[in-house]
């Protein structure tokens, strides 16, 4: 007869000293993926499309231009500092929103597969950009083309987001009921944008329309970097701010509200502030697939699901990710083309790796 064999057991203190080494680890690796962000902002930085650009070409440039000793703008000036620059920093910002936004909406929904586009924002901002570029319908013409567009793109990115947030105020609403009507907004500012596609009078807005859905880091310029960095460290800050509480949903809506956390107002606000950062970020790169979905799974892998460790460490995996995703979309052809064609292509058979990988686990 085979007996099984209990452990010993553990002392107070051996517990003690595995629980920091466990956090220590937490920590490690965060670490290491800060590290692997900046490797990825430089890779960015100096992927130039033009073969004539050298790496001490770009050195040149940054050391002449963060010492303030500046001349004559030229060519080379012009593709690292106004071009190469504003995309590399963007896409830090735009990784680390939609990593985050992404993580807190598959926590209050209590769904593996939620994103921050979950609730419609992308659907409402393709909306906005198409009747700008299709009609000529602009809700503040700003002098600046892209500006414009990307100021229609966020007001209308936050309508679908009203709209749940109406919903969410039914007193026995659920995380799925919410799903469900963000995919019905969704499907309705996609069945609008079609529309307005039929009725565009020229057939080059359609492409440059349909060239905005698919989510680039080429628009971005120093004008708009400021804005999109205040709103998502102020959003990262708040939702990192109310991380415990949204971390207690995890154990039921029932649970949650026995332990004292008001689970509805923390859920709208959750909601609330995703939804606005990541209007913002969409309303000026287009939608960037992929990103808000596999790098919360991939630091939960390593991390775990506690929030305060979780959201950092999803930040910079999908900063690192969009990082080298954006230099391959650079280079890989002579005009390049947008990232979100590459993080598709890199996403998909991640994700379905992930799934095949834990397939035995349960997801919390």
């Amino acid at each position: 007869m085979a007996f099984s064999t209990i452990p010993d057991p553990v002392s107070a203190d051996e517990a003690e000293d595995q629980y920091f080494k466990y956090l220590k680890r937490k920590k490690l690796w965060i670490i290491i993926f800060m590290v692997t962000t900046v490797f990825g902002f430089f890779f960015s930085l100096f992927a130039c499309q033009s073969e004539t650009i050298t790496n001490k070409d770009v050195w040149d440039v940054l050391i002449a231009r963060l010492s303030g000793r500046t001349g004559p703008v030229s060519y080379i000036d012009t593709v690292v500092w106004n071009y190469n620059m504003p995309r590399a920093i963007m896409g830090v910002v735009v990784g680390a929103s939609l990593a985050v936004g992404g993580a807190i909406m598959q926590i209050i929904m209590r769904n593996p597969l939620a994103t921050p586009y979950t609730t419609g924002v992308s659907a409402g901002a393709s909306m906005g950009a198409a009747l700008f570029i299709y009609l000529d319908v602009a809700l503040m013409w700003t002098g600046d083309y892209n500006t414009t567009v990307a100021i229609n793109a966020i007001v209308f990115a936050m309508i679908p987001t009203a709209a749940i947030l109406l919903v969410a105020r039914q007193r026995h609403i659920t995380p799925t009921s919410m799903i469900l009507a963000g995919i019905a907004m969704m499907y309705i500012f996609s069945a609008t944008t079609t529309l307005l596609m039929l009725l565009a009078p020229h057939a080059e807005t359609v492409e440059g329309a349909y060239m905005w859905t698919i989510g680039s880091l080429g628009r971005v310029t120093w004008e708009n970097i400021p804005i999109v960095i205040a709103v998502v460290i102020i959003s990262i800050i708040a939702l990192q701010m109310i991380s415990r509480n949204i971390h207690l949903m995890n154990a039921g809506q029932r649970t949650a509200t026995t332990l004292g956390v008001n689970v509805r107002f923390y859920r709208n606000l959750a909601l609330f502030i995703t939804a606005t950062m990541t209007a913002v970020v969409v309303g000026v790169t287009g939608g960037i697939g992929f990103m808000g979905l596999i790098a919360p799974h991939l630091a939960r892998i390593v991390v775990g699901s506690d929030p305060k460790y979780l959201l950092p460490c999803s930040a910079f995996i999908s900063a690192t990710i969009l990082l080298i995703a954006d230099a391959v979309a650079k280079t890989i052809t002579l005009g390049g083309i947008p990232v979100g064609i590459i993080t598709s292509v890199i996403g998909g058979p991640l994700f379905i790796l992930i799934l095949v990988k834990s397939a035995k686990k349960i997801w919390y």
